[in-house]
């Protein structure tokens, strides 16, 4: 393949499609269980509920909208079907970038040629990738634009992360992190940020060259945690942890395309290239730390609390071309997470407050909001 082989599909700016990787788990005890073959079976194929890595996942994606508010009442609509019809094995679906103490080791593989090959190529650090996380997909017109603005984008990814860190146990563990998913993502061949590129040809190049020395199948394969999508015309952003709660989920999907909106635009203040040692660091800050991160400022050596960074954040996107609407939904949603932090923080207060996991886990399903619509 050359470099030219690599198109990319333009899409309209700003349009928006979100893909959410749920657990099922089982109503009585909270374990996680292979519930997704079951009820795929009942349904027809469709790409709005799939298959995913293992059979205890189900990936909940909205189709394109031009709005935050009605992606998410598709997806809304989406969850309360697929819930409904888990009832009938006594499972249920639940939001969390881990599961807090079922193993990694006793999830079954799904039945897909390309999980097997990916299983056959990355052996355990594919196996242990019992993770799960929000992708939000905004529309971009051509390639160059979708690379400057993931360029622009790249000191922002650490407060998108912070502000979904909701897996703070592994197998049981407390990992001391907020976003221990993070730390299992990363590990993946592709994982991890992803690079500054000159223009759309440095990206193909770059990914033409792991198609042709059999390193990856496809772009697909490119697990950054924001990267192109060619096929969809899409700039993919896929750092966040599965948000704790609907409106989480909505604050954090508006957010995203918000600062897409803005960093699209080339004339936004705000944006310039920044050391990846510093990208990293804050990377490590929100993962460790979660809401109560506090960011180097890109402009010196002071630390901001990442709340208040996001806030001002929100002045600079309401003069930049970002949608009113999302900035209205993540301002709201603000105030509630200065008094209630993350999914990390909240998920540690209901394991104080039960002994037993499966208290925890029905507490999580019953408080996650998405059987209320907004």
């Amino acid at each position: 393949m050359s470099q030219s082989d690599l198109p990319f599909s333009a899409a309209q700016l700003g349009t928006l499609g979100v893909e959410m990787e749920w657990l099922t788990v089982s109503r009585k005890d909270g374990e996680q269980i292979p519930a997704a073959p079951p009820l795929l079976s009942e349904i027809e194929a469709s790409p709005r509920i799939k298959p995913e890595l293992f059979t205890s996942t189900i990936e909940i994606n909205s189709d394109i909208h031009h709005s935050s508010l009605a992606c998410m009442d598709e997806l809304s609509a989406l969850h309360t079907r697929v819930n409904d019809l888990l009832g009938k094995q006594d499972a249920a679906l639940l939001s969390s970038g881990t599961h807090p103490f079922s193993r990694w080791q006793e999830q079954q593989v799904s039945d897909d040629p390309r999980y097997h090959r990916l299983m056959q190529r990355l052996c355990w650090t594919a196996r242990r990738f019992n993770i799960f996380g929000i992708h939000v997909h905004v529309g971009m017109p051509d390639g160059d634009t979708c690379i400057a603005t993931m360029n622009r984008l790249l000191p922002i990814m650490p407060v998108f992360l912070a502000i979904s860190a909701n897996s703070p146990y592994w197998c049981s563990h407390d990992t001391g992190l907020s976003s221990a998913r993070i730390k299992v993502f990363e590990g993946l061949s592709q994982g991890g940020m992803p690079f500054y590129f000159e223009n759309w040809a440095d990206f193909a190049c770059s990914a033409t060259r792991l198609m042709n020395t059999g390193s990856i199948d496809s772009v697909r394969d490119i697990w950054w945690e924001m990267r192109p999508h060619p096929d969809f015309g899409t700039l993919e952003v896929r750092i966040g942890d599965m948000p704790a709660t609907r409106a989480d989920t909505q604050a954090y999907i508006a957010y995203v395309r918000a600062e897409v909106m803005a960093a699209a635009h080339a004339d936004t203040p705000g944006y310039r290239r920044v050391h990846p040692s510093l990208i990293r660091e804050n990377r490590w800050r929100a993962c460790r730390y979660g809401m109560d991160a506090e960011m180097i400022d890109p402009d010196g050596e002071k630390v901001i609390p990442v709340l208040d960074l996001l806030a001002s954040r929100l002045e600079i996107l309401s003069r930049s071309g970002a949608d009113a609407a999302d900035i209205g939904i993540v301002s709201q949603r603000l105030a509630q997470w200065h008094q209630q932090r993350d999914g990390a923080t909240r998920q540690r207060l209901l394991r104080q407050t039960f002994a037993d996991w499966a208290d925890v886990i029905r507490t999580m399903r019953e408080e996650d909001g998405w059987s209320i619509q907004a």
